[in-house]
């Protein structure tokens, strides 16, 4: 047979691989030794006591007691091969049936041939053998087995001189019994072989798909627990446990750790559905709750699926302000050119001669508003652009310079001070130059417009520092004018809110917008005089050296 055509070649080497690394091969070996001492005992005790078969009185005492004993010692060692396992598997099993053959062999000669029916004794180690080895080499040891017998029985006739063909046929018969066992059971052994690969293989892709459940699981937003009948939580993951608390661990009944939440499972259970968010007593925080059955048992344990509802609640509010962006982007860009074609219109009415009194009034309340509308229109169409900005790493000192000037030349008939200080010259922040300017530019129309109410005089003030636990750099912008009621500021962000008759309520919510694109965070800082906000740039991997601060740190004033 032409191994490496027909595959039998690697499916028998992954098998002798197999083999050599199976503990309960060894323990196969490791029986056949018992096996030979309990035989050695029962044939001295057999021929001890005279209760044997006649054929053992034929056997010279000395003999038999020395075979019996070499017997036995040999035992011994192949037991003490197995526990140390020299030389391997294929070469004990060898040694082993090598011993057998040679032992019983001599029995069977000295017994008085076949007949006397000591030549099955062989079975066992045949089988034992074949139980480990590959099936070629199995059908070798009962060749091996067989020819043993063929060789007794011919060593018996030659010492007694009489030759009868029919013990022969009885050896033959033998021989086919010891074929067939040891086929079969290595047959038996390298299916229970494959079996037992095919479940390690199984076990360990489930396990490997259970430990990637338990990480998917145990990394998911939505809060998962599972209870069993007993209504004892089996199973939760982190979300759940920052929903519900640190008390939620497995184990405990969940009655005593979330009663509301116990309370709706029964309800559910019970038929009665509950839409309205769970009150979390540990955390405080309001949860939905999704139950589902796992199997179709009525002992069959439940799958809670947790959801924040202040989180659900944030997530729609950000996806109406996305469709109210792209709606309002749509409006505002059809709007302007006809508002374009009012503002020019009034401004030509304006320059004519013929409108006085009344009707200079009313056209000024009309360029007012149509210019407020301008900007609005400007402001949502600037929003929804603010995507053609490309971030990079400038310095900040320089961009909060240049901004300020740029900002005195827009306002040259009106004094607004504005103190650049505690901004070192080597902090460098990763920003969209012209995004920084236009966030800036709104920030300090707030402060001297919202905060000079009343005629007040403001001074802004800007400040930078390095925050020591991540290295993130952080910018406030600070004013002293009247500050911010307490009501209003988580509201302040919000698109199209605003404390001013003529403001449009998007300048914070742009400013934070572009803030967000550029993976920077914009808040503001409550308590103090005055409002101030912050913005915390993106966290920067720099060189030490590019940390290490500039000679002239020292804070200037920019007047405005």
């Amino acid at each position: 047979m032409n191994e490496t055509r027909d595959g039998t070649a690697p499916r028998h080497s992954a098998a002798a691989a197999l083999v050599d690394t199976r503990a309960e091969d060894w323990r196969v070996l490791a029986v056949l030794g018992p096996y030979r001492l309990l035989l050695v005992a029962t044939l001295l005790t057999l021929f001890r006591s005279g209760y044997g078969p006649d054929l053992l009185a034929l056997l010279d005492p000395s003999v038999f007691y020395n075979g019996c004993l070499a017997y036995a010692i040999a035992a011994l060692a192949l037991l003490l091969l197995g526990v140390y396992r020299v030389p391997g598997l294929g070469a004990q099993a060898h040694l082993h049936l090598a011993v057998d053959a040679v032992a019983i062999g001599l029995l069977v000669v000295g017994a008085g041939g076949i007949a006397s029916g000591l030549g099955i004794l062989l079975l066992p180690p045949v089988v034992g053998s074949s139980l480990v080895i590959r099936p070629r080499l199995a059908a070798v040891h009962a060749a091996t087995a067989t020819l043993t017998l063929f060789a007794a029985e011919f060593a018996h006739q030659l010492q007694s001189r009489i030759w009868d063909a029919s013990e022969y046929s009885q050896a033959g018969l033998l021989g086919l019994m010891f074929f067939v066992s040891g086929l079969v059971a290595n047959l038996v052994a390298q299916r229970a072989r494959r079996s037992e690969a095919m479940a390690a293989r199984v076990g360990s892709e489930y396990l490997n798909l259970s430990r990637l459940s338990e990480n998917i699981i145990e990394s998911m937003h939505a809060g998962v627990c599972v209870i069993d009948a007993d209504e004892r939580v089996r199973m939760v993951n982190a979300a759940a446990r920052r929903m519900l608390g640190e008390p939620l661990t497995p184990g405990k009944p969940l009655v005593a750790v979330a009663p509301t939440l116990a309370a709706a499972l029964h309800d559910w259970r019970a038929g009665r559905n509950q839409s309205a968010p769970l009150h979390a007593e540990a955390t405080g925080r309001e949860v939905t709750c999704r139950f589902t059955r796992l199997g179709w048992r009525d002992d069959a344990p439940t799958l809670l699926v947790l959801d924040d509802a202040a989180l659900l609640r944030e997530q729609a509010q950000q996806i109406k302000l996305a469709a109210l962006g792209r709606l309002t982007a749509g409006i505002a860009h059809e709007i302007r050119n006809p508002l374009s074609a009012i503002l020019q219109a009034g401004q030509l009415l304006a320059e004519s001669p013929q409108i006085r009194g009344e009707d200079q009034r009313l056209l000024a309340m009309i360029q007012r508003h149509a210019g407020r509308i301008e900007g609005i229109v400007r402001s949502v169409l600037e929003l929804s652009r603010r995507d053609r900005g490309q971030a990079r790493l400038i310095g900040l000192r320089d961009a909060l310079l240049r901004s300020a000037a740029l900002y005195r030349e827009s306002h040259p008939h009106r004094t607004r001070p504005i103190e650049i200080g505690d901004v070192g010259a080597h902090l460098q922040v990763c920003f969209d130059p012209e995004h920084l300017q236009q966030v800036l530019f709104n920030l300090w129309d707030n402060s001297f417009e919202h905060g000079g109410r009343g005629g007040r005089d403001v001074t802004v003030r800007v400040r930078a520092r390095i925050d020591s636990s991540d290295g993130a750099i952080e910018m406030e912008v600070s004013d002293d004018g009247v500050g911010i009621d307490t009501a209003e500021q988580e509201r302040i962000f919000e698109p199209f809110f605003t404390t001013h008759a003529g403001g449009t309520g998007l300048g914070l919510f742009l400013c934070r917008e572009l803030c967000e694109y550029n993976r920077a965070r914009l808040s503001h800082v409550s308590g103090g005089p005055g409002a101030t906000f912050r913005i915390r740039f993106a966290t920067l991997i720099v060189p030490r050296a590019a940390t290490r601060p500039a000679a002239d740190t020292r804070p200037s004033r920019e007047g405005l």
